[in-house]
């Protein structure tokens, strides 16, 4: 692709490791990054809690700058990630944020499953995240439901919206939460159930859709998604194909990083719109907050989801 430019971090060695892999200069600060190689994009991939001062630091300095990456999550608060937005828009940025799994084909093929009607109105869904994360990084990543919820809560919103009510319970580890259970029941009846963990041995996500005529499993690691009616066995064979068709497992391939990037220069190069926005790094963050209040509370919070584009 040929895109990269330069590499800065605060650690002069590690840019320079990773600039050698990649054949561009390293820096030890991105504003020297930015004014010495020219470029006309960033990528802010730093602890969560420094994201916001470093997007207005460079939103603020750097009139030549088209388009920012932006690690998820946006921000460590729903605050600062709607001050940050309104500079962004303010510049006329193109901004990205990075919740890679809405770009994961798996997910767009159920998505757009969901919304031709393949299982009919989706009912209950439940998210699936486990994982492992070295006890050192969890500092700079934040609680878990900001590390990794967010992904699953931009998933959410583009299958239910509306009114719901939310209830979450966690564990946690060092001070920070690490692993966390939430349910968030919509008015319209769809509820939406969700696993995550960082103190897991493997590594898991899936997701299953239950509606009115049938299911999606998904696998998001597999790339992998089952469809089945209602009214079919369970052991059914199955086959890779297309619908509408009964019993059909669909492969699906794509690395979805790979389509962060090339959304990312795309929408520098053009300016239309990212897959994910600053509306949707915004959105997660409200769920984010809200699981937060319940989880130290104990309390089941009121609150809005506004539906996302697919």
């Amino acid at each position: 692709m040929r895109a990269l430019a330069g590499v800065a971090d605060t650690d002069f060695e590690t840019a320079k490791e990773v600039a050698q892999m990649y054949d561009v200069e390293a820096f030890d600060d991105f504003q020297s990054m930015i004014e010495q190689a020219r470029i006309d994009g960033v990528v802010v991939s730093t602890p969560t809690e420094t994201h916001a001062c470093i997007v207005e630091r460079i939103a603020n300095n750097n009139e030549e700058i088209r388009g920012i990456l932006i690690e998820k999550p946006m921000a460590r608060t729903l605050k600062d990630s709607q001050k940050v937005a309104a500079l962004l828009q303010k510049k006329g940025i193109v901004t990205l944020v990075g919740h890679s799994e809405i770009y994961n084909p798996v997910v767009e093929r159920a998505l757009n499953l969901i919304r031709e009607g393949a299982v009919g109105t989706p009912q209950m869904i439940i998210h699936d995240r486990r994982g492992f994360v070295q006890p050192s990084r969890i500092p700079a990543l934040g609680d878990v439901f900001e590390d990794i919820g967010v992904h699953d809560f931009d998933i959410m919103s583009r299958i239910s919206s509306g009114q719901a009510r939310l209830y979450a319970q966690g564990s946690t580890k060092n001070d920070v939460m690490n692993a966390g259970t939430l349910m968030i029941t919509f008015k319209s009846g769809a509820q939406h159930f969700f696993h995550l963990s960082r103190q897991y041995v493997g590594r898991k996500r899936s997701m299953d859709v239950s509606g009115t005529k049938g299911t999606l499993t998904l696998d998001l690691f597999g790339q992998i998604i089952k469809v089945q009616d209602l009214d079919q066995a369970p052991s059914a064979d199955s086959r890779t194909l297309s619908l509408p068709e009964r019993g059909a497992t669909i492969k699906v391939y794509g690395e979805p990083v790979q389509q962060v990037i090339t959304d990312f220069l795309h929408c520098i190069e053009t300016g239309d719109k990212p897959k994910v926005g600053l509306e949707d790094g915004i959105a997660a963050l409200e769920v984010v907050e809200a699981a937060r209040r319940s989880a130290q509370t104990g309390k089941i919070i009121d609150i809005t989801i506004q539906s996302r584009h697919f």
